[in-house]
């Protein structure tokens, strides 16, 4: 088991800089003759940083792989049973589920790996709140219904904060999204559960696209008849975008007031590492499946990439990278995944990576 004092998890970013300057001459005195003229200094403006992704984690082959943007290279993590949804906490540090129901937290520098619970319904999904203290995560019943739930790391108190409608199936549907994710701040997490069974008969609270607040109130939800999914927040924590029948919407933390951006389809979205822009892809149950790219301010949607590529992930500012969808050689059930490649959303140039797959894909930026 994991020692005590490393709980809870604690992520502290800091950032110092100092600035040194000579100090000014000092006067000497009374001059003669014309005083020399000096050329006044230029500013040397700081580079923005443009933030980029750094490492990324994806499953491949029932076992979880780290991508290294800068040397360009992928290695495999752990071996051996069944693993998912690997997130990072800080740099060093990632959690993940072994054999559906256990979370676990790899240490990357010392090569450790500690439990941290086993939930016996399973962890069908989770999300850490920022400041590491806290896991919402799902859980199912015996009746597949989903349970959300929040655990203190500290002294593992569990919250049940609500039952959603019951969902008897999985992956049945491209319209099929599990999400939790936590605001930047943390005040409010995104539930994400679809599709459910149920109409329009079942309760708000009970929605399967819904916000609750840290302390478990329920701050919006999506009605089901509207058949909401593909969720997720924005990097400022202000605004939940979604998918339903009405196409992209987006609900504002602030006034609790919804709008339509576009009357579209989107899938697998995925925010920009400065928030400006969404990628989407068209619906990966087509092979001629391509990726493209919302820009917010403009409300404006591009094409970026042939047909045949999904799973967008923004690598940086003018990047993403996205998965080939190849037909079905054989009997089987749908189109299989194949290379991963690095996009540019200007040129529209392919690039191919080491990178097996996007499966289960989480960045680190920095």
């Amino acid at each position: 088991m994991r020692r005590a004092a490393l709980f809870p998890i604690a992520i502290a970013l800091a950032l110092a800089s100092c600035n040194t300057r000579a100090p000014a001459p000092a006067a000497s005195g009374s001059q003669t003759g014309s005083p020399s003229v000096r050329p006044s200094a230029t500013a040397t403006k700081k580079p923005t940083h443009v933030v980029s992704a750094r490492q990324a984690l994806y499953v491949f082959q029932s076992s979880i792989w780290l991508y290294d943007v800068k040397t360009n290279k992928a290695r495999q993590l752990t071996q051996g049973g069944t693993v998912s949804m690997p997130k990072w906490i800080d740099a060093n540090h990632f959690s993940f589920v072994q054999s559906g129901n256990t979370l676990r937290i790899v240490d990357l520098k010392s090569s450790t790996t500690t439990d941290v619970f086993t939930a016996p319904g399973g962890i069908q999904a989770y999300g850490w709140s920022p400041d590491g203290g806290t896991v919402a995560y799902i859980e199912t019943d015996s009746s597949s219904y989903p349970h959300l739930r929040y655990r203190s790391i500290s002294d593992g108190a569990t919250q049940s904060v609500a039952t959603l409608a019951r969902a008897p199936g999985r992956g049945v549907s491209q319209f099929d999204d599990v999400r939790i994710q936590y605001t930047s701040g943390g005040a409010y997490v995104l539930v994400v559960y679809t599709p459910a069974d149920g109409d329009s008969s079942v309760p708000p609270d009970q929605s399967q696209f819904q916000v609750r607040g840290a302390d478990g109130s329920l701050a919006f939800s999506v009605a089901m008849s509207r058949e909401p999914t593909m969720g997720l927040f924005s990097r400022d924590g202000k605004t939940v975008y979604f998918m339903d029948s009405g196409g992209v919407r987006a609900w504002t933390a602030s006034s609790g007031s919804t709008r339509t951006l576009r009357k579209i389809n989107w899938f697998d979205p995925w925010q920009s590492p400065d928030g400006s822009k969404i990628a989407f892809d068209s619906g990966d149950f087509s092979t001629t499946v391509r990726v493209r790219v919302l820009d917010l301010r403009a409300l404006t949607v591009v094409t970026v990439s042939k047909p045949g590529r999904a799973r967008p992930v923004f690598a940086g500012p003018h990047s993403l990278w996205a998965q080939v969808v190849t037909p079905c050689p054989g009997a089987c059930d749908g189109p299989v995944f194949g290379a991963v490649f690095l996009i540019d959303t200007v040129t529209k140039a392919e690039r191919a990576l080491p990178m097996q797959s996007l499966q289960d894909v989480d960045v680190f930026y920095s």
